[in-house]
């Protein structure tokens, strides 16, 4: 019988490194929404920042989005945008969130790749949505 294994650490693209697993609360993303909250920023953006970022680790998204999401810079960038354009920051996250990293459209959950055409027109559509249903309950605006 074989000796089990040595766990092989997952690579992960972060700025500052880590370990491949940590303690509930001590992800950079969890960081991230305690840092979130300390500057001010809306509940419910923090925790929706935090999800986005964790997606974006977790499912593997390609190097923009991570980086986009505040994998590259420990989330500085993302937060300094989201504390200046809540609304906006927080559909555009909704938006990757629902895709999963513009990987799948929302509504068939078909695959295409990020670069693809399509995701303009699905956007509009999915823009369009989100309007009508923000009237019966909005995102917290950060003011």
């Amino acid at each position: 019988m074989n000796p089990p294994a040595e766990p092989i650490a997952a690579p992960f693209i972060l700025a500052t490194p880590r370990p491949p697993f940590c303690a509930p609360g001590c992800w950079p993303w969890d960081h991230w929404q305690r840092l979130a909250l300390e500057r001010g920023l809306a509940a419910d953006l923090a925790t929706l920042g935090r999800a986005v970022m964790r997606e974006a680790d977790q499912h593997a998204w390609c190097g923009r989005l991570k980086a986009e999401c505040g994998l590259s810079d420990d989330g500085r960038a993302m937060l300094a945008r989201v504390l200046k354009h809540p609304p906006r920051t927080a559909a555009r996250w909704q938006w990757l969130l629902a895709t999963d990293g513009l990987r799948f459209d929302p509504w068939e959950r078909q695959e295409f790749y990020e670069d693809s055409p399509c995701w303009k027109s699905m956007r509009q559509r999915w823009d369009r949505e989100q309007q009508r249903e923000a009237q019966s309950s909005p995102i917290t605006s950060n003011k």
